[in-house]
């Protein structure tokens, strides 16, 4: 059992701005905006998550229907934490109209999730296994949060390196039997060489 001091609802930006598969493009665009974020969970009338959306998506839906050589780097929601498509974004969102193009037409329907409950090391395997830089946090199946990687560096730099928050109680008793283990051996000899001595 993994004794973290983090969860994931210690580390989450809370209150996430979420979309609808129905909303329109030229309006997921000024949300996005409005809130300075690169993208947002997509989820329906019930609140179900049913995927991600980016200003990564924008660009490429973009660049398809207009026939150009796509630029971007298939970075999506998950990775894109540079803003590398920023410039690409800027101008289509001035110049460009989409009609009645909505977010389900454009959406990336990959979910990554995790519970508010899972350790920041969980969090972590995540990202590794799935190579993201963010995961969304849902608790009773609703959005609650999103987690990045930037999240976790901080909480582990506030940790320090080395610190009791990485001991799990597994090691502590692999290291205690160790020890222990020593010890014994050490006891022993100990023994030998006072019968040795004793015998000179």
């Amino acid at each position: 059992m993994s004794t973290y001091k983090f969860v994931a609802k210690d580390l989450m930006t809370e209150k996430v701005v979420c979309v609808h598969p129905d909303t329109p493009i030229h309006t997921l665009i000024k949300i996005l905006i409005k809130n300075h974020i690169n993208g947002a969970p997509v989820v329906n009338k019930e609140g179900k998550l049913v995927g991600v959306v980016s200003k990564t998506d924008i660009v490429e839906y973009e660049e398809k229907t207009s026939k150009k050589q796509c630029q971007s780097s298939k970075k999506s929601f998950y990775s894109d934490t540079n803003g590398k498509l920023k410039k690409a974004f800027d101008k289509i969102s001035k110049v460009k109209t989409f009609g009645k193009t909505m977010v389900k037409n454009i959406m990336t329907s990959r979910i990554i999730t995790a519970q508010s409950d899972d350790t920041i090391d969980r969090l972590a395997k995540i990202m590794f296994d799935k190579k993201v830089h963010r995961v969304i946090i849902q608790d009773k199946g609703s959005v609650v949060g999103i987690v990045s990687t930037l999240d976790i560096l901080h909480a582990v730099s506030t940790m320090g390196y080395g610190s009791s928050a990485f001991v799990t109680e597994e090691a502590i008793i692999n290291l205690q039997e160790r020890l222990e283990s020593a010890e014994k051996s050490i006891q022993s000899l100990r023994d030998i060489l006072s019968k040795i001595h004793g015998e000179e």
